[in-house]
C-alpha cells in the first residue's frame, strides 16, 4: 500500500476536513502543505472529449470538471487531475496508480476495477459519422450496419448491444485523432464517437463539412464518476461523491452548468450545430 492510499484511508476513518483546492492537469501541482485535505488523483484521457473535459484558454475545464470541482469543494477534497492515453486510464485504475475518473460508463467489465457513484452526473449519446460523400443506411437496427467496417476506440464502451454484436465487423484505434483521420482517410467506412469531440478533431485537419453524424444515434451512456477499488475506502467514497452529486443536481448551480455547456435538462449534450462545418465543440 502506498503512502497516499495510507493517507486516504486515515483520512475516510477520521472524517473529512474542510478545504479545498484543485490542481492543473499534466503535471499536477503538489497539493499546499499547509493543507489537511486528502488529494484524490483523478484520471483524463489525454486528448479533449468535450464537452466533459477539454482544454480552453490554457486551461482544464468541461462539464464533467466543473461538477467534480464542485462536489470535491463541497467535501474537502483537493483534486489533482493526470491526463494518459485511455489505455493507460484503464491500467492505473486496475493497478490503483490513479484514484478515480471522472468520465466513465458503467459497464459489468469495468465493475470489476471501479466503484461507480449510484447515479450518472451526465448522459451522452454516441453516434455514427461517415464522410459525407458516402451514404449509411441506419434507421437503429444494428443489423444494418453488418456490410460496413466500423471504427471504435480501443476501451470505450458504446452501449451492451452495439459491444456486444458480433457480427459487426469493428476495429479499434487509440483516439479520437485516429478515428477520424481513418473514416477520413477512406481506412473505415464509418466511426462511432460523440459528436462534439469529433466536430474538435475534424477541425484540427481544417477538413470541416467532410463529415456527417447518422441519426439514431448508437445509444445514449450515462456518465459516472468511478474510484479504483485499489484504493482504500473506495466504496465510502463513491457513496459519498454520489450524494454530493445528487445535492448538487437539485440545485441552481447544475442547471447553470446544464445551460453553459449546452446541455438538456437530463444532462445529454444537445447536438445544437448538426452541420460539422462549425468546426466548434461547444
Amino acid at each position: 500500500m502506498t503512502l497516499r492510499s495510507v493517507c486516504i484511508a486515515l483520512w475516510a476513518m477520521l472524517s473529512l476536513s474542510v478545504c479545498s483546492a484543485v490542481t492543473a492537469e499534466g503535471n499536477p501541482e503538489s497539493p499546499n502543505p499547509m493543507s489537511d485535505s486528502p488529494v484524490l488523483v483523478a484520471a483524463l484521457a489525454e486528448l479533449d472529449y468535450p464537452p466533459f473535459y477539454f482544454r480552453e484558454d490554457d486551461a482544464l475545464t468541461g462539464f464533467s470538471i466543473e461538477v467534480l470541482n464542485r462536489v470535491a469543494e463541497q467535501l474537502g477534497i483537493v483534486i489533482s487531475y493526470r491526463r494518459l492515453s485511455w489505455p493507460r486510464v484503464l491500467q492505473s485504475l486496475r493497478n490503483g496508480q490513479v484514484d478515480m475518473v471522472t468520465t466513465f460508463t458503467p459497464t459489468p467489465e469495468r465493475q470489476k476495477m471501479v466503484y461507480f457513484t449510484s447515479l450518472p452526473h451526465a448522459v451522452e449519446h454516441n453516434h455514427l459519422f461517415v464522410r459525407a460523400d458516402r451514404q449509411v443506411d441506419f434507421k437503429g437496427e444494428l443489423q444494418s450496419l453488418s456490410p460496413y467496417l466500423i471504427g471504435v476506440i480501443t476501451g470505450y464502451s458504446y452501449g451492451a448491444e452495439f459491444d456486444q454484436a458480433e457480427y459487426l465487423h469493428k476495429d479499434e484505434v487509440l483516439d479520437e485523432q485516429t478515428l477520424v483521420r481513418m473514416v477520413l482517410g477512406k481506412r473505415f467506412d464509418a466511426g462511432v464517437g460523440n459528436p462534439f469531440a469529433i466536430r474538435l478533431e475534424v477541425a484540427k485537419y481544417g477538413r470541416a463539412g467532410q463529415l456527417t453524424f447518422v441519426d439514431p444515434p448508437i445509444n445514449s451512456n450515462p456518465i459516472h464518476m468511478g474510484f479504483s477499488r485499489k484504493l482504500p475506502q473506495g466504496q465510502a467514497l463513491a457513496e459519498r461523491f454520489s450524494q454530493a452529486i445528487a445535492r448538487l443536481k437539485s440545485g441552481p448551480d447544475y442547471q447553470q452548468l446544464l445551460r453553459k455547456y449546452h446541455l438538456q435538462p437530463n444532462g445529454v449534450a444537445m447536438d445544437v450545430n448538426r452541420n460539422t462545418n462549425t468546426g466548434s465543440p461547444n
